[in-house]
């Protein structure tokens, strides 16, 4: 009876253990690519405007800890969206049409501003995940280490 109930908590343990390791791993995940920033922190605006296929300009350098201010200009005709993440993750949300916190919404003609710090060093994209917009309006984003 004794085994049989080690047996048993040591099971759970163990399910209970990979539970935690999965979300800690998906909310590093989530910290990796940044965060709202604190407005009182801004270091620099970001201009990006959106035309109806792409991003100008695509390609950003910005620094590990640095809150930068993102105006998002639409000047194309069609509802543009803007969203912060790892490729393989943009291609889902382009794919699935899954909802994000951080995803922005621009029409055209309008303005919007994101407010985000960068929390590490690498690479993290940015693209309007909608569909048949996905496969030309991305850009990418260099984190550069602090010195």
């Amino acid at each position: 009876m004794h085994k049989l109930l080690l047996i048993f908590l040591i099971s759970i343990s163990a399910l209970l253990s990979n539970n935690i390791y999965a979300e800690k791993k998906q909310s590093n995940k989530e910290a990796d690519i940044g965060k709202p920033g604190n407005p009182a922190e801004i270091s620099r605006t970001i201009n990006i405007t959106l035309l109806d296929n792409m991003f100008l300009p695509p390609e950003l350098i910005v620094s590990e800890g640095e809150v930068i201010r993102f105006v998002l200009n639409n000047r194309g005709n069609n509802t543009h969206q803007f969203l912060i993440d790892y490729a393989d993750e943009l291609k889902k949300a382009a794919n699935t049409k899954q909802r994000n916190k951080y995803l922005m919404r621009i029409k055209p003609g309008e303005k919007e501003e994101l407010i985000w710090q960068f929390a590490n060093p690498g690479t993290v994209d940015f693209a309007c995940p909608l569909k048949n917009h996905f496969k030309t309006m991305r850009g990418r984003i260099t984190v550069i280490a602090k010195n």
